[in-house]
C-alpha cells in the first residue's frame, strides 16, 4: 500500500496540477483517471465506465426560454390558431424544464451537443457478511463561472429569477391556452408582460457557456478528496458488515448525468442501498454540513436514519462542528439519487448563513480551501459511515428527526 494521502493532497492534485475539469473535457478525463489510479493503489479494482453527457447544463433551459419567447409571439399576433400553437410550444418547454430539474428524459436534451464523460467506482468489502450497502459519491467535474454567481446579491437575484421564471412558464401555458379558447382580440397583448421574464431567463442561461470553467478546488476536488481519503482509511481499518462503493462521477455540473448513468446501469444492485454525497465541503467559514431538503421546486428529503445519525454524531463530537441547512438553489448527486428513490444524505459546505464560499467563481482555487474544514468533514463522514456499520442498518433513532 502507498504512503497515506490526505484529502488536501487530492485537492491539490485535482485543482492545482490538473486544474479546470469541465464536463467532457480532457481535464475531467484526467480527474477520473487520477481517481481510478488512487483506488487501484489502495488494492481495489476500480471500474471505469464512459457514458454520453451534454457539454452544457444551461442549454436546455436557454432553449426552453427561447421557445417561450416564440410562443409569446405566436399567442399575441397569430390569432386563435397562433395562441393554440403557442400554448402547445410553451407546454413542451415547461414540461422539459421540470423534467430536466428532476433528472428525467425530455425533448430538449436531444438538442444539446454531447461528448463523453466518465464514472469511476470501486467496492470495499467488509470483513463479514454484508448487512448494509452505502454509496459514497463525489463528482470530479467543475462548473463554469456565470455572472449570476459573482456576488451574493447576484446569486440572490438568480434565485428570485428562477422562481419567477418557473412561475412564468406555468402561467404562460395556461394563459396561452385560455386565449386560444376565448380569443379576447386586442386584449391578448397583455400576454407580452411575460415576455421580459422569458428574455431575462434566456440571457441568464446563455451567458454561463461563454465563461471559463473553475479550477474547482472546493467544487468539487474537496468532495473527491474526502471520499478517496475515507476509502483509504476503510482499507486500513475495514468495516465489519457494510459494503461501501466509492463512486466518482462525471457530468454532475450539467445535470448529474454521471449519477443518472450509474443509476441506469446498476439499478438492480442498488436495491436496499443508500447514498452519501460529498460536494463543496472545504470553503472558509463552513463546516461539516448536511442538507435537510433539496430540489429546486418540489422538495426532496434526506434519508431519516442517516440524518438522525448525523445529528447524533454532531452532538457526540462537538469538536467536529457539524450542523444542517436546507439547500434548494441547484442540485447534488444526492438529489438525483433521492429523485430515483435511493435514500440519501448530502454533505454540502454551506456556512451557517447558508452561503457556499467561492461557489462557481474564479476564486475557487486551492489557496482558498480551508484545510481544517476539509479535515473535520473527512472525519465526520468517516465516523458517520462507521456508525452505520456498527448499527448494522437503519435504527429507530430516525423517528427522533422531525420532517
Amino acid at each position: 500500500m502507498p504512503d497515506a494521502h490526505s484529502a488536501l493532497d487530492h485537492v491539490r492534485h485535482l485543482a492545482g496540477t490538473i486544474g479546470p475539469r469541465g464536463t467532457t473535457t480532457d481535464g475531467e478525463r484526467a480527474g477520473a483517471a487520477y481517481a481510478a489510479a488512487r483506488l487501484e493503489a489502495l488494492g481495489l479494482a476500480p471500474h471505469v465506465e464512459p457514458f454520453p453527457a451534454p457539454v452544457s447544463g444551461w442549454r436546455p433551459f436557454a432553449l426552453a426560454s427561447a421557445m417561450a419567447l416564440v410562443a409569446s409571439v405566436l399567442a399575441v399576433w397569430g390569432g386563435r390558431g397562433g395562441a393554440a400553437a403557442g400554448a402547445v410550444l410553451l407546454a413542451i418547454a415547461t414540461a422539459s424544464v421540470f423534467l430536466e430539474m428532476y433528472f428525467r428524459p425530455n425533448p430538449l436534451r436531444a438538442l444539446v451537443r454531447r461528448g463523453e464523460s466518465t464514472n469511476v467506482h470501486a467496492a470495499l468489502a467488509p470483513t463479514g457478511p454484508v448487512a448494509e450497502r452505502l454509496i459514497l459519491v463525489a463528482h470530479v467535474d467543475t462548473h463554469r463561472t456565470p455572472w449570476a454567481f459573482t456576488s451574493p446579491a447576484r446569486l440572490t437575484l438568480f434565485k428570485a429569477s428562477t422562481s419567477a421564471g418557473v412561475a412564468a412558464f406555468v402561467l404562460g401555458t395556461v394563459a396561452f391556452a385560455a386565449v386560444a379558447v376565448v380569443d379576447p382580440g386586442a386584449a391578448r397583448a397583455w400576454l407580452l408582460l411575460l415576455a421580459p421574464v422569458y428574455a431575462w431567463m434566456l440571457g441568464l442561461t446563455l451567458q454561463p457557456d461563454a465563461t471559463p470553467h473553475t479550477a474547482g478546488a472546493n467544487d468539487n476536488a474537496s468532495g473527491v478528496g474526502v471520499v478517496l481519503e475515507v476509502a483509504e482509511r476503510l482499507v486500513r481499518a475495514p468495516l465489519a458488515r457494510t459494503e461501501v462503493t466509492v463512486l466518482v462521477t462525471g457530468a454532475e455540473e450539467v445535470g448529474s448525468y454521471g449519477a443518472q448513468a450509474y443509476l441506469a446501469r446498476h439499478r438492480d444492485a442498488l436495491r436496499g442501498a443508500r447514498a452519501i454525497s460529498v460536494d463543496n465541503v472545504a470553503g472558509r467559514g463552513a463546516g461539516p454540513c448536511w442538507t435537510t431538503v433539496e430540489g429546486m421546486v418540489f422538495p426532496l428529503r434526506p434519508d431519516p436514519d442517516l440524518r438522525a445519525r448525523a445529528l447524533a454524531l454532531a452532538a457526540e463530537r462537538p469538536d467536529l462542528g457539524g450542523y444542517e441547512r436546507p439547500y434548494t438553489t441547484l442540485h447534488t448527486d444526492a438529489t438525483t439519487f433521492m429523485a430515483a428513490g435511493v435514500p440519501s444524505l448530502s454533505f454540502v459546505g454551506l456556512t451557517p448563513e447558508g452561503v457556499i464560499p467561492d461557489w462557481h467563481t474564479v476564486g475557487d482555487v486551492v489557496e482558498r480551501v480551508d484545510e481544517g474544514v476539509l479535515a473535520r468533514t473527512t472525519d465526520f463522514v468517516e465516523a458517520l459511515v462507521r456508525g452505520v456499520d456498527a448499527a448494522g442498518g437503519a435504527s429507530s433513532i430516525a423517528r427522533a428527526v422531525s420532517p
